[in-house]
């Protein structure tokens, strides 16, 4: 590779970036070398010429850089091959021998911009940002190297990737199985078997970050005897399954927009012989609970003792908190209309500019409204192959939390 063009930052930008975090704005440029080109990587440096570290630049991207190295080298793909690695190792110490895992979770692996996933024998990967789809080859050849998976798929299918320019693309790179199968993967995860769409499902298949809260939500299910359970945005269906397995759980009912996630989760229920406590509904989540909370006949016949919130993100940016915090609010309202007394209500938020504790804001709000007295029993994260980085606080982002009603 030829010498790396420079870029020289701000002063008053130095300390958050030599502190960790990966992402150069524009306000925090003061000078660059001539010539430099979208994805091109460039050396970043401070006002003395002391180097920071390596990164892709985007000049149209709000992120102007994404530093990835921090030594004075450039990013090629044995680096990369380490660095995934690195990641690797982490994730067998936090999961010894677990294969259904995220791998590389972009910032948080010092990876801007790329995300690997496992399913056993199947690795999928997504590119979210314009230098590291320039190092896609070299990204494919570390993979290879360090997993040497017989199922390879890229996922750059995400809207996100429009914000670098980049198109939107689904590509098998090798297979053992037929695309047809790839649509109708299984995993086994926590005692339970799964059938995946490796090739259209939301994210890459499952929401991993959610795995240990589904474990979690195990005993407060179990603390109901002939519990009834209510699922919203129950995509295939990881809560209410577990939910479902609970020897004491009467019934349960998931709720989900998506026809396809909706199909997968009734076949997931079959599959593991729970089917004749779950109903899943294709239907507008809030439409229902609306229907629900104002006494509609044959939508919810009865309360339930534990409901559970997990809505996709509201917000990706801090310009549509306000709106956000209106439908959490709403979903809330409604939820504990149909909580029994002594139920558990569980909620949770995707998105990092939804904090701890503006959600817990949100939950007391809304028992205000529903003269609802709540004690919060539980605190939950996102697992820790999604590692949170303290000098990254955009790597925080999912949170939630169980409240006991005692009236």
């Amino acid at each position: 590779m030829h010498k790396l063009k420079t870029i020289t930052l701000n002063p008053a930008e130095i300390a958050r970036i030599r502190a960790g975090h990966p992402w150069v704005y524009s306000k925090s440029i003061a000078s660059g070398d001539a010539g430099i080109e979208a994805g091109d990587q460039v050396r970043v440096v401070g006002p003395r010429s002391d180097v920071i570290g390596v990164g892709f630049y985007h000049p149209d991207s709000k992120i102007r850089i994404r530093i990835v190295r921090r030594e004075d080298a450039p990013i090629d793909s044995d680096w990369l091959a380490w660095r995934i690695q690195k990641a690797i190792d982490y994730r067998q110490l936090c999961y010894p021998g677990r294969n259904v895992i995220r791998l590389v979770n972009s910032e948080s692996d010092g990876l801007s911009g790329l995300i690997i996933d496992r399913y056993d024998d199947a690795v999928l990967f997504q590119i979210s940002s314009l230098g590291m789809e320039r190092m896609k080859d070299s990204i494919i050849q570390a993979i290879r190297s360090v997993i040497a998976p017989s199922i390879l798929i890229e996922r750059n299918d995400v809207s996100n990737r429009r914000f670098e320019g980049l198109p939107e693309i689904r590509h098998i790179h090798e297979s053992s199985l037929s695309e047809e199968a790839l649509t109708q993967f299984t995993v086994k995860l926590a005692g339970l078997t799964y059938h995946l769409d490796l090739m259209n499902g939301n994210k890459t298949g499952l929401y991993l970050d959610q795995i240990e809260n589904h474990e979690l939500s195990k005993p407060i299910i179990a603390a109901h005897p002939e519990a009834r359970v209510l699922d919203c945005f129950s995509y295939i269906g990881g809560f209410s399954l577990t939910a479902a397995a609970c020897e004491n759980t009467r019934s349960v009912i998931g709720l989900d927009q998506s026809a396809d996630a909706v199909r997968l989760a009734a076949l997931n229920a079959k599959t593991n012989g729970v089917d004749s406590r779950c109903e899943f509904i294709q239907t507008n989540v809030f439409d229902w609970l609306r229907n629900a909370s104002s006494g509609q006949p044959d939508v919810a016949q009865e309360p339930f003792d534990v409901i559970i919130l997990d809505p996709p993100s509201f917000t990706k940016n801090r310009h549509t908190v306000d709106a956000a915090i209106r439908g959490y609010k709403e979903l809330h309202v409604r939820a504990l209309k149909l909580l029994k007394p002594g139920g558990h209500l569980l909620t949770y938020s995707c998105s990092h500019h939804i904090s701890a504790d503006l959600l817990r804001s949100i939950a007391f709000e809304a028992s205000l409204d529903t003269h609802r007295e709540l004690i919060e029993s539980h605190a939950f994260y996102q697992a820790k192959d999604h590692p949170v980085v303290p000098c990254v606080p955009e790597t925080f982002y999912l949170k939630g939390f169980a409240y006991f009603t005692n009236n």
